[in-house]
């Protein structure tokens, strides 16, 4: 395969995958590791790719997010394990916020596995108000305006409703992460979200470790603002030393997790 070939092969792969390793590309493309790396590093000069720790992403990931399906094929093992994870947190009888994202999608698949009730729901996404219909829990959507990509209720009349109740629980998603917070593509997302976790007793963050490989463009919360932070067993340990040194709770999702839930 010709370099400009296989470079611009490379680059499909990564806007078809949201993000990929340098193991993968090498597999995918026929060619070593180092060959990857070097490819990657002259896409990167070029301002066509961002280099991750093992991978790469494409640089719009600091402003723009992929739609919500497509993040949903991602990471989905690390997904479903922080889910398992933070359901550990939730009991009978809570009050619960589901920010709109896909790990949070997970969590409400684990909720509706477990049959925690009574409990009840606020969320602003289509999906998960999908998934927990029927299921006996007290559901309350919000309302307001539909972002396509993510399928989230925004906006003033969101935010509003929003300030009418106080939750137990907030689990809120993040699309990026920087050394002063949380992130996410986009400023109204960021207020509803900031929102949530001002109208409840416990704020959790729930992320994968891959949205802290890279910024987004605004952010939702500072790590004063927030009480727990759950991610997955691939956290970079730059990211782990800033969320523990700002004082957060940082809970990391196993594999074989047998371990403390408050760790």
């Amino acid at each position: 395969m010709l370099e400009e070939t296989r470079k611009a092969r490379l680059i499909d792969l990564i806007k078809e995958k949201g993000e990929i390793t340098v193991n993968e590309l090498s597999k995918r493309l026929g060619v070593t590791g180092t060959t990857i790396r070097k490819d990657l590093s002259d896409l990167e000069n070029l301002g066509m790719v961002v280099r991750t720790h093992g991978g790469a992403v494409l640089p719009s990931h600091t402003k723009v997010e992929w739609g919500f399906i497509q993040k949903s094929q991602q990471h989905v093992e690390e997904k479903s394990i922080i889910a398992k994870k933070a359901i550990e947190f939730i009991k009978p009888g809570d009050s619960i916020i589901l920010d709109s994202g896909t790990t949070t999608l997970a969590i409400a698949r684990e909720i509706k596995k477990m049959k925690l009730l009574p409990l009840t729901i606020v969320t602003n996404n289509f999906f998960i108000a999908t998934e927990l219909v029927g299921t006996g829990i007290d559901l309350i959507v919000l309302g307001g305006i539909v972002r396509e990509n993510s399928f989230s209720l925004i906006g003033a009349f969101a935010e509003e409703n929003i300030k009418k109740i106080y939750a137990d629980k907030a689990f809120v998603g993040a699309t990026g992460f920087s050394k002063e917070g949380f992130m996410t593509p986009n400023v109204n997302e960021a207020k509803i979200k900031s929102l949530m976790i001002s109208q409840s007793s416990e704020s959790f963050v729930i992320v994968d470790s891959s949205k802290f490989e890279r910024p987004s463009f605004a952010i939702y919360a500072t790590f004063k603002e927030i009480d727990h932070v759950i991610t997955d067993w691939k956290v970079p340990e730059s990211a782990s030393a800033i969320l523990v040194n700002a004082g957060v709770d940082l809970i990391i999702a196993q594999k074989e997790d047998n371990h403390d839930p408050k760790r």
